[in-house]
């Protein structure tokens, strides 16, 4: 059996889904209706990580995954279920029949920034499923915080993720492009 995932920050990016739900397939692109992107749910390396919020008359552009529901409880615990994250498995998301699953914050603070590299698996993501050029710009106009922690695990795997993708410089993807 499979599941569809609504993905709209960091996990757009091919090689770093697929580090933690090998099934993942992308289906193709969505549109979160009445939604907004923030980067205000409190991570517990003390940035702000990727989470929709309710907006009308906003919408925010995503990709639709198909996933083996045997890694579904793998995904849960990457994106924090129970820990500043829940799971909404009614997501309704345009271009899809039907609902998805997609991962909403539920600890926000807006002073919160994204790390850099963080920010950069987002912008890489957006940028490899050609997302709306606007939608990159904006993100591009995030304000970030620099990660001192080289060695931080996340960091690692996240750069190795755009490595894969043959990004070299993630930092380039910050460059406002404007």
């Amino acid at each position: 059996m499979k599941f569809l995932y609504f993905a709209y920050g960091s996990n757009m990016l091919p090689a770093r889904l697929l580090g933690r739900c090998p099934s993942a397939k992308a289906l193709g692109l969505g549109v979160a209706r009445a939604w907004n992107l923030e980067f205000s749910k409190a991570s517990q390396d003390g940035s702000g990580k990727a989470t929709l919020v309710a907006a009308p008359n906003s919408a925010i552009p995503g990709v639709i995954f198909e996933i083996d529901l045997s890694e579904r409880e793998q995904l849960d615990r990457h994106e924090g279920v129970g820990f500043g994250y829940k799971r909404d498995d009614d997501f309704v998301v345009e271009g899809s029949t039907v609902t998805t699953s997609s991962y909403l914050g539920t600890s926000l603070d807006q002073a919160l920034r994204p790390f850099d590299w963080y920010l950069a698996t987002v912008i890489a993501g957006a940028e490899h499923h050609q997302l709306d050029a606007d939608h990159v710009a904006a993100l591009r106009s995030t304000l970030f915080v620099d990660d001192s922690n080289w060695d931080r695990k996340a960091r690692v795997a996240a750069i190795e993720a755009m490595r894969k993708h043959g990004i070299k410089d993630y930092r380039k993807l910050l460059e406002d492009r404007g």
